[in-house]
């Protein structure tokens, strides 16, 4: 039994001992397909606007906004060429939060981005063999909810789900434990293009009311990537 147990401790040691000895002396390769899962820690703001319509002039409706935290899943390839990396990467996020609110008179409207999904191009540069720094940027497109809910008389309670294309761009820093897991943290600005939508009130005055909405979202993202 002694003998054995030896054995194994022996052994296992020389394993982590060569281990260890490789990655002092092999630079890991960028090269090659990822999949990574992550955190994010957002604030999401929004501009709303109401045109003119039935009469009614246009009028700035609220500027608001709020922090939100997303959970993501991400796939991406990297070409490592000297100490250049270039990549394609598609992630996507999703939340469970609130959505952000305001009140107007006596209803209050709120909108949330309750998924964001991005493909992005990066370039990134080895400040080291096992760290890489980069930038990015690509197409974004968010899904989000807006509700309407009259407080005061219970008249309306509206709510819709819309699509908003966007443009995300953002830098980090990504670090390879080893040859085959590594950590990130990133920034992404994410900007989308200004879109409207319509509630439907049923039977209130009036039945229909149309908002324009635009949206920012700054975001902070950790996680970590599984490299094959």
């Amino acid at each position: 039994m002694r003998f054995h147990f030896a054995t194994a401790a022996s052994t296992a040691f020389g394993i982590l001992a060569s281990t260890l000895a490789f990655a002092d002396d092999v630079p890991p390769q960028w090269t090659g397909l990822y999949m990574g899962l992550g955190v994010t820690g957002s604030h999401l703001e929004t501009d709303q606007y109401s045109p003119a319509q039935l009469g009614f002039s246009g009028y700035q409706a609220a500027t608001y906004g709020g922090t939100h935290f997303y959970g993501f899943v991400q796939g991406g390839a990297d070409l490592q060429l000297g100490k250049a990396v270039l990549g394609l990467r598609l992630r996507h996020e999703m939340t469970g939060s609130d959505g952000d609110h305001f009140l107007k008179v006596d209803e209050v409207v709120s909108s949330n981005a309750v998924a964001i999904t991005t493909l992005s191009a990066r370039i990134g540069y080895l400040l080291q063999p096992r760290i890489l720094v980069y930038a990015n940027a690509g197409p974004a497109l968010g899904q989000f909810n807006y509700s309407s809910v009259d407080e005061r008389w219970n008249l309306v309670d509206a709510s819709l789900d819309a699509s908003r294309l966007g443009v995300a761009v953002g830098a980090g820093a990504e670090y390879r434990l080893s040859e085959h897991v590594s950590m990130f943290a990133e920034y992404t600005h994410t900007n989308f293009s200004k879109d409207s939508s319509t509630f439907n009130y049923g039977d209130a005055y009036p039945a229909n009311w149309t908002y324009e909405f635009k949206h920012r979202l700054d975001s902070v993202q950790m996680g970590m990537n599984i490299r094959f």
